[in-house]
């Protein structure tokens, strides 16, 4: 008897299914590692999907953790957050320390908005924690979605959710450059939300 492919759909040619807008931009954005990055985008994206903005948020400031401990060692969070310094020997010098936290926001980023690209999130902003996870998006329509949101009702609610987001303080922290005022609001974001935790 000849082979059917009908009687066998399993065993049936498909062509590969198109490539979505989450493997598309880490293509774009990461040419070398995006199929690593785009193993750890379904890992988060399978965590938080089904779950309320909450609950995303704590799985995303948990990941922000992690990471910023694995790519800025100890010392670099210490020297970013203006903790207690190391000696003077094993400090990153300014120029590493700059590398280092560009690498770790970066990252955190591009997996961040590549979860939300994954997840087709609507750009409508319901949570404050919503609009802090838009806000570091590196998608211009969510970016847009919590600048609205900024607009019309100010930064209260995404502050007092950054004061929550020990991690969510870092990546602002480590995006923003020396000495301006988003700095300095996720440096004391980061040290309240830490008091607050412990």
């Amino acid at each position: 008897m000849a082979f059917a492919p009908r009687h066998h759909p399993a065993l049936a040619w498909t062509a590969p299914p198109a490539a979505g807008g989450a493997r598309r931009f880490l293509q774009r954005v990461l040419p070398h590692s995006w199929r690593f990055a785009q193993q750890v985008a379904a890992d988060l994206t399978r965590q938080v999907e089904y779950v309320p903005w909450s609950a995303r948020a704590e799985v995303f400031d948990t990941y922000f953790l992690r990471q910023a401990e694995a790519m800025l060692r100890p010392k670099g969070l210490s020297q970013l957050v203006g903790g207690p310094q190391p000696p003077e020997a094993e400090r990153f010098d300014r120029r590493q320390l700059e590398q280092r936290c560009g690498g770790f926001a970066d990252w955190s980023r591009n997996m961040l908005t590549a979860v939300l690209l994954d997840l087709h999130e609507r750009p409508d902003v319901m949570a404050a924690e919503q609009g802090l996870t838009y806000l570091l998006s590196r998608d211009l329509g969510y970016t847009k979605a919590a600048a609205v949101l900024t607009t019309f009702h100010g930064m209260d609610a995404l502050v007092q959710a950054l004061h929550r987001l020990p991690g969510y303080a870092l990546v602002l922290l480590a995006a923003s450059p020396s000495d301006t005022a988003e700095r300095f609001m996720a440096r004391d974001a980061f040290w309240h939300a830490v008091m607050v935790r412990r």
